[in-house]
C-alpha cells in the first residue's frame, strides 16, 4: 500500500522562469494561513472529501467577497500536507503583455499553464522519489500532486469563451493526472457567468462557503488581537462585539469576517501610530467608522424632541412634523421592519412649501450632516432609456454613502420603469447594478416629493382640528392617497408601500416674512465672515421682497420662488456694490420710492431696493 507523506516541504518548490514560463508568470507557491482558520473545520473537511473524490475531484467554491474563501484554502493546505497547492492569477493572465491582447490570449495561456504544471509534477515527483531511495533505502512514496487555486473563476467565462473550453478537458482529467482544481467565485459573479455553462458545472463539486456567525467572528477578532500584541490593551469587554455589530451596521456592503478585521486593523494601526492620543477601545472605533464612511456613530439622537426641532427648521407645516416624527420615533427606537429601509415617506404639496429643507433637516436630525442628503431630480429620468443611468447613479451613491436620506424629488415625472425598480428598492431594501454588486438600502430613509393633489389641500385645516392629529391623520391620508392614485404617474403598488404619506399645506404671508427675515439675516453674518463688512438691511426690505409686486402663490414657487426674488433684488445688487468698493466697510440695504402695497392710491409702484455707503453710527444704533 502506498502511503502519503506526511508532509511536502512546499517553501523548497520554486517556478523557474526558464523551464515553467506560464507556472513563473501567472502562479505562486499558496502561502500558509496568516493567522489561524476559526470556524471552518466543516467547511474545510468537505473541501478536502472533495479533493480525495475518485471522479469528481474539483471543487467550487461560492461566497460574498470577504467571507473567506481564500483564507479556507489556506487553512486546508495546512491540513492536507501531502499536496502542494498553487494559488494561479487570473487577472493577471488577463492582462495585455508585449503587445498582446490578454484576453485572446487566455486561452493559450490557460493551455501552457497546465502544461507546465504537468510537468513540474513530473520532475518533482522524480526527484522526490530519488531522494527517497538515497535516505529512506527505496520507501514507496505517494504521487505527488498539485492543488491549483482559482480564485475570480469567472474572469474565464466573462472575458474568453475560448479559455472557459480550454479549461473543461483538463477537468476532465484531472484526477487522472494528479493535478486538481479549487475554483472560487462570488454568488453573483457565478449566476451571472458560470452557472449558465452547464458542461463546466458539471466538472466542479459545489461548495458554498458562508458567513461565520457572530461568535466565530468574535473569535478571529480575539485571535487576531493577540496575535499583534493588543488584546491585553482592551479593557472594554464589548468591544468585539462592537466591532461585529458596527460593521454590520455601518459597512453593510462587505462580508464577515473580512469588515470586521478590517475594522479591527485599523484601530491597530491608529493605535500603534498615536499611541499617547489613542486606547483600543469603542472611541476609537467610532473614529474609524467615520474616517471609512462618514457616518457620526457617536451621533445620538433623542427622540423627545425631534417634532420640535423639525419645526424650528421647516416652518407652519405643523400637520406634516406631526405626521413625521411619529414615523421617525419608530425608526430611531429601532423596531422597524429589517428587510426594508428605514422608513419611506411620500411628501405632497405645492412647490415652495418645505419638502425639500425638510429631507435637508432630516439628514441633520439622523445623521448630524445635511450633506447626508442625497437628492435626484426625477425630471431627469423621463424617458424608459434613463433606467439603466438611474440604477447606476443610485447605488453608486449609496454605495459611497450607505447612510443617508434619499430624495426622489418630483416622483411623478419619472418614467414607469424607474418608479418600478424602486418598488424592488421598497421591498427587499436592496438593489443591483449592472455589474451584479448589490447595494444595501437598510439603513437609508426615502422621501419621493410631488406636486400632485394639489386640489385637496386646502382641506388641511379641517383635518387636523383635532388635539393629537390621529383622525386628521387617518381622514387626510385617505383623501391624498385617492388624489394621488388618480395620477396616471403614480403606480397604487408605490403609494401602498409609503410608511406615511404627509401633506405640505400652502404657506401665509407671515411665514413668507419669517423666512425672508431669516434669510437676510444669513445674508448680512455671510457677508461679514466673508468680508468683514456690516450689512444693514431696512424692515421695509422684507415688507418689499414679500408684499410689493408679488402674487405668491403655488404657482410662483412659494418661498422658493420668494427666496429667488431676495436674490435678485438683494444678494445681487449688494455682490456688486461690494466687488465694485471693496474699502466700504458699512453698507446699507433699504427701499427708495413709495411701495403700492401701502398705498392703494398709486396704481404703478417706483419702489425698488437700493444698495449705498451708509454711516457707521447707524449700524451700532
Amino acid at each position: 500500500m502506498i502511503e502519503r507523506p506526511e508532509s511536502i516541504q512546499r517553501d523548497a518548490y520554486r517556478f523557474d522562469k526558464d523551464k515553467y514560463p506560464f507556472l513563473a508568470q501567472y502562479a505562486s507557491i499558496m502561502p500558509p494561513p496568516s493567522r489561524p482558520v476559526i470556524g471552518r473545520d466543516r467547511d474545510m473537511q468537505r473541501l478536502l472529501a472533495s479533493l480525495n473524490r475518485p471522479e469528481l475531484s474539483n471543487a467550487f467554491l461560492l461566497g460574498d467577497a470577504g467571507a473567506g474563501k481564500t483564507m479556507l484554502v489556506q487553512g486546508a493546505s495546512k491540513i492536507d500536507t501531502g499536496r502542494v497547492y498553487v494559488e494561479v492569477d487570473l487577472a493577471k493572465m488577463a492582462a495585455s503583455e508585449n503587445g498582446e491582447d490578454g484576453v485572446v490570449q487566455m486561452a493559450s495561456r490557460i493551455k501552457g499553464l497546465f502544461e507546465d504544471a504537468i510537468k513540474f509534477k513530473k520532475e518533482a515527483q522524480e526527484a522526490r522519489l530519488q531522494l527517497a531511495v538515497e535516505s529512506e533505502g527505496g520507501q514507496k512514496q505517494a504521487p505527488l500532486e498539485l492543488v491549483l487555486f482559482i480564485d475570480e473563476f469567472h474572469l474565464l467565462v466573462q472575458l474568453s469563451q475560448a479559455a472557459a473550453q480550454a479549461i473543461k478537458p483538463l477537468l476532465a482529467e484531472s484526477g487522472r493526472r494528479g493535478i486538481k482544481i479549487i475554483a472560487a467565485t462570488t454568488f453573483a459573479e457565478f449566476h451571472d457567468y458560470v452557472e449558465k455553462d452547464q458542461a463546466l458545472m458539471q466538472r466542479l463539486q459545489r461548495i458554498n462557503v458562508r458567513e461565520p456567525d457572530k461568535a466565530t467572528v468574535v473569535s478571529i477578532l480575539k485571535s487576531i488581537a493577540k496575535s499583534h500584541g493588543v488584546f491585553d490593551e482592551i479593557y472594554d469587554t464589548q468591544l468585539f462585539d462592537l466591532i461585529y455589530d458596527y460593521s454590520n451596521r455601518y459597512i453593510p456592503a462587505d462580508s464577515q469576517p473580512r469588515k470586521s478585521i478590517l475594522l479591527l486593523d485599523s484601530m491597530i494601526g491608529w493605535y500603534r501610530t498615536y499611541p499617547s492620543d489613542y486606547k483600543m477601545d469603542r472611541h476609537l472605533l467610532a473614529n474609524v467608522i467615520h474616517d471609512s464612511t462618514g457616518v457620526q456613530v457617536t451621533f445620538e439622537i433623542d427622540g423627545r424632541y425631534i417634532e420640535r426641532m423639525m419645526n424650528e427648521r421647516v416652518y407652519s407645516q405643523t400637520f406634516a412634523m406631526k405626521t413625521l416624527e411619529r414615523r421617525l420615533q419608530i425608526a430611531v427606537a429601532d423596531l422597524h421592519d429589517k428587510s426594508r429601509p428605514l422608513s419611506s415617506f411620500l411628501f405632497s404639496g405645492p412647490t415652495g412649501t418645505g419638502k425639500t429643507e425638510t429631507a435637508k433637516g432630516m439628514a441633520e436630525l439622523l445623521f448630524g450632516d445635511e450633506r447626508a442628503m442625497i437628492r435626484f431630480d426625477m425630471s431627469e429620468y423621463a424617458l424608459e432609456s434613463s433606467l439603466d443611468r438611474f440604477r447606476e447613479e443610485l447605488t453608486m451613491k449609496v454605495w459611497n454613502k450607505s447612510h443617508c436620506v434619499l430624495l426622489f424629488d418630483e416622483v411623478e415625472k419619472a418614467h414607469g420603469t424607474i418608479t418600478r425598480l424602486m418598488l424592488q428598492m421598497l421591498d427587499d431594501g436592496r438593489l443591483s447594478n449592472a455589474q451584479g454588486r448589490e447595494v444595501s438600502f437598510l439603513n437609508t430613509y426615502i422621501v419621493l416629493t410631488t406636486n400632485s393633489g394639489s386640489e385637496v389641500y386646502e382641506n388641511i385645516a379641517h383635518y387636523a382640528q383635532d388635539d393629537d392629529g390621529r383622525d386628521g391623520l387617518s381622514e387626510y391620508q385617505k383623501v391624498i392617497r385617492r388624489a394621488l392614485i388618480k395620477n396616471a404617474a403614480f403606480a397604487p403598488e408605490l403609494i401602498n408601500r409609503m410608511n406615511a404619506i404627509i401633506p405640505f399645506q400652502p404657506l401665509g404671508y407671515r411665514t413668507y416674512e419669517r423666512i425672508i427675515f431669516n434669510k437676510l439675516k444669513r445674508l448680512q453674518k455671510d457677508v461679514y465672515q466673508i468680508h468683514g463688512v456690516q450689512v444693514l438691511i431696512h424692515p421695509d426690505v422684507v415688507e418689499y421682497l414679500v408684499f410689493e409686486n408679488n402674487d405668491i402663490d403655488t404657482n410662483t414657487g412659494g418661498a422658493r420662488g420668494l427666496v429667488a426674488r431676495m436674490d435678485t433684488e438683494v444678494v445681487s445688487p449688494l455682490s456688486r456694490y461690494i466687488n465694485k468698493y471693496p474699502d466700504a466697510k458699512h453698507i446699507g440695504v433699504h427701499v427708495k420710492g413709495e411701495m403700492a402695497c401701502r398705498n392703494k392710491n398709486i396704481r404703478k409702484s417706483n419702489a425698488h431696493i437700493e444698495v449705498g455707503t451708509v454711516d457707521a453710527k447707524r449700524i451700532r444704533r
